[in-house]
């Protein structure tokens, strides 16, 4: 990992400073990139916190569907048009879990547009259920806890032209470069359970590559409380060459439907060297969960690796998938 730490630092000392040049305004870009910039989309909520040097993303109205109560909850997005041909209508479809194929997709409904003004976008699990043909009920195979859905934009413009994740540059959902907003997620969540936490747990997904895919991790939770569960042994893993030092790491988890939040938790180093880097890491965006009530239990969560205490001197943000054995 350290060299992928090193890269990327410099990297981002070369975008502070050149972002640093420029005045920044809510959900703005600096004038070098507003240069480059002609394309037409949705582009989602953001403010600048100039004390901060960083965004936050302020377009997700909320990307949990409840279920306990599948009949009102709903999902969504705040957006406004943006580009040179405005975009005047929003197409929303939906598939089940993630599938760029447009093919795949199922149409839910439509959003006119008449100004470049903010305005939300909510898709409710009922209109998911109609859509895709599921029954409103967390039964195997309509919306049982731990499942995903995807909303696909498609913007249409003025003149006529339509734009997807599939003929555009942006991949994202929010907070990314641009803020362009052309797909937002659902997961079934239910409350937390921390009595089934503890056990071993196999690696699904290890973007950081401490670990490889069924890699098993024997009992990394060491503790849990209400709303909270501490690990340990997950970050560093010990095997990996010059790993030391490991830490118990705090993951806080909303009672109530599973949402997992880290924050600069400090958790170990990769060299034994005295001026070693010491690593942390917080959990990024809002797609994070811990899935208690399912069988088996999972946990996901996107990572920001980071120097401890400097959450903006980063490595990078890397998923872990975690499932019980």
């Amino acid at each position: 990992m350290k060299a992928k730490f090193s890269i990327l630092v410099l990297m981002l000392a070369s975008i502070v400073w050149l972002s640093g040049c420029t005045k920044k305004t809510e959900n703005d870009f600096n004038g070098y990139v507003a240069g480059l910039t002609t394309g037409s989309y949705l582009k989602g909520k953001a403010t600048y916190d100039p004390g901060t040097n960083s965004w936050t993303d302020q377009s997700v109205l909320g990307n949990t569907l409840d279920a306990g109560n599948l009949a009102t909850t709903k999902v969504g997005v705040r957006v406004r048009s943006w580009g040179n041909d405005p975009v005047v209508t929003a197409n929303i479809y939906v598939v089940r879990n993630t599938n760029a194929n447009q093919s795949a997709w199922r149409f839910i409904k439509k959003y006119t547009i008449a100004d470049t003004s903010y305005f939300d976008i909510y898709v409710s699990a009922q209109e998911i259920a109609t859509a895709l043909g599921l029954q409103l009920n967390v039964s195997a195979g309509n919306f049982p806890p731990g499942s995903v859905f995807t909303c696909y934009i498609e913007a249409v413009t003025k003149s006529g032209k339509k734009y997807t994740v599939n003929n555009s540059n942006f991949t994202g959902s929010g907070a990314n470069f641009y803020y362009s907003v052309f797909s937002f997620r659902g997961s079934v969540v239910c409350p937390f359970t921390p009595a089934s936490m503890p056990g071993n747990y196999v690696v699904v997904t290890d973007q950081w590559e401490d670990w490889s895919p069924g890699d098993v991790i024997p009992s990394p939770i060491t503790a849990t409380t209400a709303s909270s569960i501490t690990t340990f042994g997950i970050y560093p893993n010990v095997a990996y060459p010059g790993a030391n030092s490991p830490q118990p790491v705090v993951i806080n988890v909303n009672s109530s439907t599973g949402v997992a939040t880290v924050t600069n938790q400090y958790y170990g180093k990769y060299s034994t060297s005295p001026t070693a880097t010491q690593y942390a890491v917080t959990t990024v965006g809002t797609g994070n969960f811990i899935f208690s009530c399912t069988n088996p239990v999972v946990m996901t969560m996107l990572f920001n690796h980071h120097v401890f205490n400097a959450p903006t001197v980063s490595a990078g943000q890397y998923w872990l998938t975690l499932r019980k054995q």
